[in-house]
């Protein structure tokens, strides 16, 4: 029996599914055996492309195409099995290339009701930062506050309330992602949610 999703299995290993895919396909996994064996059989991929060098990959070009007469069966073996991998890679859009997922938090506060994820990427300055709010009343004006582990803080964003329930809204720190211990996003009223690990 095949499954529709069959496809998703290499993508979500990969880190290629955006939030909303990702959340959807693993619902799906939780109901679909053959998305499950497949899951099962497609894990180990990721760590053996990753083992594998864009040059490697290149002189996959410069083999031979009959094998020399005498040859390490071993070698032969190897061989083979990277050419399936690049052949595996370059036919999902090397995926292997593309940067794993930005880490996301997620939490909703039980005194104001606002639900609130960030995804956040690492850079070269600092931590880029995505949000998503639910539940904040209109018109009001946010900000976030960012907390790192040494007890230092920043603002790493204001913006207005007034936007689409599927508007991420961006926000940054000079903090790397490892120095992050938590957010705060408040309004003029106090704190509306603290996201954490």
């Amino acid at each position: 029996m095949s499954c529709q999703h069959g496809v998703d299995v290499g993508a979500y290993l990969f880190g290629s599914l955006d939030l909303k895919e990702r959340s959807a396909f693993e619902r799906h996994l939780g109901d679909c055996d053959t998305c499950q064996a497949e899951m099962l059989r497609l894990a180990p991929l990721p760590g053996l492309l990753g083992r594998l060098s864009l040059e490697d990959v290149e002189k996959l070009d410069d083999l031979p195409v009959e094998p020399p007469q005498r040859s390490n069966n071993h070698r032969r073996v190897l061989v083979l099995c990277a050419a399936v991998l690049a052949t595996l890679a370059l036919a999902g859009g090397i995926l292997f290339l593309r940067p794993s997922p930005a880490p996301t938090w997620a939490a909703q506060d039980q005194g104001t009701g606002v639900e609130a994820s960030v995804s956040m990427v690492t850079r070269s300055w600092g931590t880029e930062m995505r949000f998503k709010l639910g539940n904040v009343k209109p018109g009001a004006r946010c900000k976030v506050v960012v907390f790192s582990r040494e007890g230092q803080r920043e603002i790493g964003g204001w913006w207005g309330s007034d936007h689409a329930a599927d508007e991420e809204i961006p926000g940054s720190t000079s903090f790397s992602l490892d120095r992050i211990d938590h957010l705060e996003v408040s309004d003029e009223s106090g704190i509306l949610v603290t996201l954490r690990p």
